[in-house]
């Protein structure tokens, strides 16, 4: 444990160390992650099995409007209302990516933090923190979805944007920003290491899409129903919790790297020598400095006054 504080607070890991640590803190973890899952992604869960139900509902009736041979204006009015309910569901899955999932998130954020600190690992104090944190989600959140959603539009800046703001969650948590200033600080935390950061996230979600699979076998047992798509959902959060292990793990890790150990006020090293604290000598009295001080002006003394009598006589 102390060895895994001083590798995360003292040097950058690459990509194999950092999933290596993920998968051992997920694991370590885990007991109390399924209360973050309980508590904050069943309930999203559901709410997403509702909608994508929805919206199966709506595909099929705008499949067999479109078969149809010769649609009447009364058929093409029907369609355009069912495209405009199919994009106004989609619009609430993106919201609850946005709004809602960052939640457990900075939940399952601030576990692994007192996980890596030796700390008591308390998920009411976690799931408090996160639902604390919801007006700069609300904020942060929207101005990452509306520009990412913006910018995919030309494909490469939604892409950049994407990786560079990725990080702002643990800016919310472990920084107390908001809004324009989360973004910032996890592209400082990005700048130079892009390509960097982008191939280990490809690496978290190509782990989570392998997850992701195996819990689709399972559900295809229930077929298709809105029970199959809550369970395969609330399952997929499994993957989404330790995507934000593996994701913490690398802001942390950078985060400390690029201002020192000290930025994180619980850090601890084994060698004192070895942690990147710049921290400013202060100036205290009654040290040895000062009474090294005292004497070296007494010797200066006598010797002055031993020099007046030799020059008197």
């Amino acid at each position: 444990m102390i060895r895994l504080r001083n590798d995360i607070y003292n040097r950058e890991l690459n990509w194999m160390e950092l999933i290596a640590n993920s998968m051992h803190i997920f694991a370590a973890i885990f007991g109390s992650f399924v209360k973050v899952l309980l508590f904050i992604f069943l309930p999203i869960s559901l709410l997403e099995g509702v909608i994508l139900g929805r919206m199966n509902a709506t595909s099929a009736a705008i499949d067999a409007i479109s078969q149809v041979a010769s649609p009447s204006a009364a058929n093409i009015q029907e369609m355009m209302g069912l495209f405009t309910q199919m994009l106004t569901q989609e619009f609430l899955l993106y919201a609850i990516a946005m709004f809602l999932q960052p939640v457990g998130t900075i939940a399952i954020a601030r576990m692994v933090k007192q996980f890596i600190d030796k700390e008591k690992i308390e998920p009411a104090k976690a799931i408090s923190e996160g639902l604390n944190h919801m007006p700069a989600i609300l904020l942060t959140g929207f101005l990452f979805g509306v520009l990412v959603l913006l910018g995919s539009f030309i494909i490469v800046p939604g892409i950049y944007f994407g990786i560079a703001w990725g990080l702002y969650a643990y800016c919310i948590v472990f920084e107390d920003k908001k809004g324009w200033d989360a973004l910032r600080a996890s592209k400082v935390l990005v700048q130079g290491k892009w390509l960097r950061t982008a191939g280990y996230l490809f690496l978290l979600s190509c782990v989570s899409m392998l997850w992701n699979s195996v819990f689709q076998m399972i559900c295809s047992f229930f077929g298709e129903s809105t029970m199959a798509d809550v369970v395969y959902q609330f399952l997929c959060y499994i993957s989404v919790g330790f995507v934000a292990v593996g994701e913490c793990l690398l802001y942390l890790n950078r985060k400390a790297v690029a201002d020192g150990a000290c930025v994180f006020g619980t850090a601890f090293v084994d060698d004192v020598a070895s942690a990147n604290c710049d921290m400013p000598a202060e100036p205290v009295e009654g040290t040895v400095d000062g009474v090294a001080e005292e004497e070296t002006n007494e010797v200066v003394g006598l010797l002055e006054n031993k020099n007046e009598e030799n020059e008197n006589k």
